[in-house]
């Protein structure tokens, strides 16, 4: 039995234990979503399926908990993540015969045992170009059992969700920018529910990525690098390319929304817009930055200059002296809840990851009002979109915008925000090439 694309409009979080166990899960606003995903079940050195034994209990009431504010949400359950030693360990059952069988049969007991819905697989990332064929097979394989386990009942709410976490292109390149790793968009086609596109992280402080100048972290658009940002990537979903010419459909793609920024320290206070000369601000490079640390931390202690660029790269910042910090804010993200749904007519949207968001889920309720705005209001502007007009304003921190053409620059403090026009320019060329500039990952 093929799958098919979700015939509503997925709105999704994953939610990961472990590093979000500093908020309760029955915190979670699971009335502004339709799936959330329990993050991550894990695969052992011998590819064990297992749950981690500190979270075994949070696991298994996940379902029950979130069900509390949304009896109709549906849960999956997350097998992966990130990390190399995760990524080889995924590998490891991709390519095994006996391993493939032995994860997929456990994946499903799991599901039943704990009372998810679904399934997800989180391979973050792929990077050999035989792993093709053995993601592939596991992705037939998988859904072959799902169907048959779907035969002991035949009651469709019974039937289970098979999704998967995938980069922002359907191609993956190596350290030296050429394409190590395609995507079987066929077996995905026929196999997957829906694929959720981390289209997050084009610029971020690390030494192999933009650790000497600011950049726009999570950029929709990028007339600068234009294959280094998240509407190229779901182009070349949709259209194909390459060497993987079979086309997807765009309701089976969920965009992704980026829960967390990168901090910099500026060269020059003085030069503070996208490509300014810049540092890492932390020891380790890549650290992130939750939103919720973003505005708690930095926003609402310090006057500084907020900037949404909506117009060129779909970008946002912060800055405040030395200090310049890339990520999303709530105006960002229906910015690109809108673009997804009302011009790419994308499947929905996903945040990673959940717990980031502040105190008033700001960035969860932005992006439910902006994904219900677009699908009420379809004759709204770009500049509409933009400037994120027929939003709930409950979902902003006390603010009056203004936009321009090209961009908007914010004044913050810690109560207000006062929102004049002003131009975003940039400053300094990037060194990475074009062809590393598909990804950053490695």
């Amino acid at each position: 039995m093929a799958s098919s694309a979700s015939p509503d409009p997925v709105k999704a979080g994953y939610w990961f234990f472990g590093h979000d166990l500093n908020r309760k899960v029955a915190e979670i606003p699971s009335e502004l979503f339709t799936h959330l995903y329990a993050c991550f079940a894990e695969v052992d050195d011998d590819g064990r399926l297992i749950i981690p034994e500190p979270y075994s209990e949070l696991f298994r009431d996940f379902t029950k908990t979130v069900r509390v504010r949304n009896p109709s949400v549906k849960t999956l359950l997350s097998i992966g993540g990130e990390g190399p030693n995760i990524s080889s360990a995924i590998a490891s059952v991709a390519r095994d015969d006996k391993l493939r069988n032995a994860f997929i049969n456990r994946s499903i007991q799991l599901a039943r045992e704990y009372n998810y819905d679904g399934l997800d697989l989180c391979w973050l990332y792929p990077s050999k170009a035989d792993q093709e064929e053995q993601l592939a097979s596991l992705l037939n394989e998988w859904r072959s059992a799902l169907d048959l386990d779907f035969t002991k009942t035949k009651k469709p709410a019974n039937k289970l969700l098979l999704t998967a976490a995938v980069f922002h292109h359907p191609g993956i390149p190596g350290k030296d920018g050429n394409i190590t790793f395609n995507y079987p968009i066929p077996a995905i086609n026929k196999n997957l529910d829906w694929i959720n596109v981390l289209a997050i992280d084009f610029y971020t402080p690390s030494p192999s990525n933009s650790s000497r100048e600011t950049g726009p972290v999570h950029a929709w658009r990028n007339p600068k690098e234009p294959n280094r940002c998240g509407s190229d990537g779901i182009r070349n979903w949709i259209n194909g390319i390459g060497p993987n010419p079979v086309k997807i459909d765009a309701q089976k793609l969920v965009l992704g929304l980026p829960f967390y920024g990168y901090q910099w320290t500026l060269v020059n206070h003085d030069d503070h817009g996208f490509f300014a000369a810049a540092d890492p601000a932390n020891a380790a490079a890549a650290a992130r930055l939750e939103f919720r640390i973003i505005q708690a931390k930095h926003i609402n202690r310090n006057s500084g200059r907020l900037v949404n660029d909506h117009d060129e790269y779909g970008a946002s910042y912060w800055h405040h002296e030395a200090s310049w910090i890339g990520f999303e804010d709530e105006h960002s993200i229906a910015a690109k809840v809108k673009e997804a749904f009302r011009g790419n007519n994308l499947g929905g949207y996903f945040a990673w990851h959940l717990a980031a968001d502040d105190d008033n889920w700001t960035l969860s309720n932005a992006a439910s009002n902006a994904r219900d705005n677009a699908m009420n209001n379809p004759n709204l502007t770009l500049m509409d979109k933009a400037s994120g007009e027929g939003d709930d304003p409950n979902t902003s921190s006390s603010s009056s915008s203004t936009t321009s053409s090209t961009s908007s620059t914010t004044t913050t403090s810690t109560t207000t925000t006062t929102t004049t026009t002003t131009t975003t320019t940039t400053t300094s060329d990037t060194t990475t090439t074009a062809s590393v500039n598909i990804c950053n990952i490695l």
